[in-house]
């Protein structure tokens, strides 16, 4: 039914009968990959209504990598120090109104949007989320993700969206990593590159982010 393509084999345009052999490329038995410099995971949030790239591996400047919940933490006690929060004063009531809390900064929100031309079909395109320091936000710092999975159209002038296809996210969530790989080509000489996989997630998860609550106000010491 199929046979590899032969055109014009002698060059005159006739006809040329079809090639009965099979053909086989070179192939290497497996490929050594290395420990993901990258780790995002995309998971669904139903209570927010939203989607979360969560940032479970970060690269360093210095080409190590760090656990994304450390690099934040450590981040977050980097930036109060930088600004000292002033002693509490006698508060006014008992509890205050919280327009909206906040989650760790290695959580990068994804908002439904509407695909241009269309009032039904939607993409999530990513947001950011304004760092919060001691209950203040700091305006106008947003919190951007370090990975280059969620980077794209960052690092250009003027910054532009990253959008991703809403179905590309399931109920179970995506798993997305970037590692190196190693081989060897038939000749032995040595090949490497810069992969990205992606698998099957660990399901939905909450975030913890809510809106319009009250808070108790802390009592000066």
């Amino acid at each position: 039914m199929y046979n590899l393509d032969i055109a014009d084999g002698d060059g005159t345009g006739a006809p040329v009968p079809a090639s009965l052999g099979l053909f086989l490329p070179s192939a290497a038995p497996g490929a050594a990959e290395g420990p993901p410099s990258e780790y995002v995971l995309m998971v669904r949030d139903e209570v927010a209504n939203m989607v979360w790239g969560i940032e479970r591996t970060v690269p360093l400047a210095t080409g190590a990598t760090q656990v994304g919940e450390e690099a934040a933490r450590q981040t977050l006690a980097f930036r109060k120090r930088l600004r000292p929060s002033p002693p509490p004063g006698p508060p006014i009531a008992a509890v205050a109104y919280q327009a909206q809390n906040t989650v760790p900064e290695n959580w990068i929100p994804f908002i439904p949007v509407h695909v241009p031309g269309s009032n039904r079909e939607i993409q999530l395109q990513r947001g950011a989320m304004p760092r919060v320091l001691d209950g203040v936000v700091i305006s106008p710092v947003k919190v951007q993700p370090r990975t280059t999975l969620l980077r794209p159209g960052l690092d250009v002038f003027p910054a532009g969206a990253y959008f991703v296809h809403e179905e590309e996210v399931p109920r179970v969530g995506t798993r997305l990593t970037v590692a190196f790989s190693r081989m060897r080509r038939p000749d032995g000489a040595p090949v490497v590159w810069l992969s990205v996989d992606r698998s099957t997630g660990r399901g939905e998860a909450h975030s913890g982010l809510e809106w319009d609550s009250l808070v108790s106000t802390p009592t000066p010491v």
